[in-house]
């Protein structure tokens, strides 16, 4: 069963503050987390793949990594650093998770987390990774960046537009085992700063 929760701070396993100084390049204090963006080559280079292929080379990476950390507990899918509408515009795509707000009633301009089973992350991965890229503001731009957090773990999977998708956990030793066991030569790892792995 997904769940719709407006209190995101509340069902995220990890402080959002901390979590979000990470982020911050002007901030000084020491950090727990570290992470890795896993990219296309080029990807930051202005040669960002169609969205089809983007999700294509990226969905056996999120299924691995939902499967290697499966352990009955739940995910949280949440708007990166500050809680927006899930869906701003009517545009004809996302169409599952677009169906599965309809489903149970839950209005478009909806803020907050969904939570998922194992099973249905996996069964809504293509428009959770499509989602960033699919929903645009109303100037024409990437709308928003998704974090999907295990629910005991504090490892998250950043979702960003057609870049990448990031890596990132206060546990070095499982985040250095989930990068080992999916690097392969269709992406390009490369590590945060501050991060030592």
């Amino acid at each position: 069963m997904i769940e719709f929760n407006k209190s995101v701070k509340k069902v995220l396993p990890y402080n959002r503050r901390l979590y979000l100084q990470f982020w911050d390049d002007d901030c000084d204090l020491p950090t727990e987390w570290n992470g890795v963006s896993i990219q296309l080559p080029g990807a930051y280079q202005g040669k960002v793949p169609g969205l089809t292929a983007f999700v294509d080379a990226y969905e056996g990476l999120f299924k691995n990594v939902v499967l290697k950390l499966d352990n009955g507990s739940s995910w949280t899918v949440n708007h990166d650093d500050k809680d927006l509408n899930w869906f701003p515009n009517d545009e004809d795509n996302l169409t599952a998770l677009r169906a599965l707000f309809k489903q149970n009633n839950i209005p478009k301009a909806f803020r907050g987390a969904l939570i998922f089973t194992n099973d249905d992350l996996l069964k809504f991965s293509r428009d959770l990774i499509s989602y960033p890229s699919a929903i645009f503001n109303k100037e024409g731009v990437y709308y928003k960046n998704l974090d999907i957090s295990h629910g005991e773990l504090s490892f998250i999977m950043k979702i960003y537009g057609r870049s990448s998708i990031d890596l990132l956990s206060i546990n070095k030793e499982l985040l250095r085992e989930v990068i080992n066991e999916n690097s392969t030569s269709l992406f390009i790892v490369k590590e945060f700063r501050g991060s030592s792995l």
